[in-house]
């Protein structure tokens, strides 16, 4: 009898360890994920940082344009003006 209490107990032991380690398991999945996701995002920094870096010539480059523009529209409306 008490030897099938105490089965009955290291079974239901064994039972409780094996849910507890399924669920850690799923965790673990969904830690995979995310570990390929950043591992890509950290593969496109690169090419970002390139596009990024195009862009701010490119707003500099706007930038001296339209205080070019601004120069000449405001020569023109002294010539007016004058």
């Amino acid at each position: 009898m008490v030897t099938w209490v105490v089965l009955s107990v290291l079974v239901f032991g064994l039972l409780l360890l094996a849910l507890a380690m399924l669920s850690v398991l799923g965790g673990l999945a969904g830690l995979g994920r995310a570990a390929a996701r950043t591992q890509s995002e950290v593969a496109q920094a690169p090419t970002l940082q390139a596009s990024l870096a195009d862009l701010q010539e490119q707003l500099a480059s706007l930038q001296e344009h339209a205080a070019g523009i601004q120069s000449q529209a405001d020569a023109r409306r002294a010539r007016q003006r004058g």
